[in-house]
């Protein structure tokens, strides 16, 4: 009985959910249509895609995450992957220029089988 208790209030207190991620207030969040997804979310955020990569940066270092690699995908089109860890777990945060001032972004986590493979 105080097993499942424990169990229970350790699952209403958020620590058995998955990575949580808390983005910068300037960001606007999409729902995602397929929960199977591997990106866990994605959206808008309405700067330019210079100063979204330097809002996040600052708001996930905030969060005591620390960036691993920075891989530029495009840098024409403006297109990149960035590869975060916090206490052993890892996140892939993608971004992508849509507009002169308007930045996509999409974040997901790296299961254990992707990490040792990063």
């Amino acid at each position: 009985m105080k097993i499942m208790f424990l169990l229970f209030a350790a699952a209403v207190c958020g620590i058995l959910s998955g990575t949580e991620l808390v983005l910068p207030r300037e960001a606007c969040p999409e729902a995602l249509p397929d929960v199977r997804n591997s990106w866990r979310q994605c959206g808008t955020i309405p700067l330019t895609y210079a100063a979204a990569l330097s809002r996040f940066d600052l708001a996930l270092r905030r969060q005591g995450w620390r960036k691993i690699r920075t891989v530029e995908l495009d840098r024409v089109n403006r297109k990149s992957l960035e590869l975060w860890e916090r206490s052993g777990k890892r996140i892939l945060l993608q971004y992508w220029r849509k507009d002169t001032a308007l930045t996509g972004f999409a974040w997901g986590e790296l299961t254990e089988g992707e990490q040792e493979r990063s």
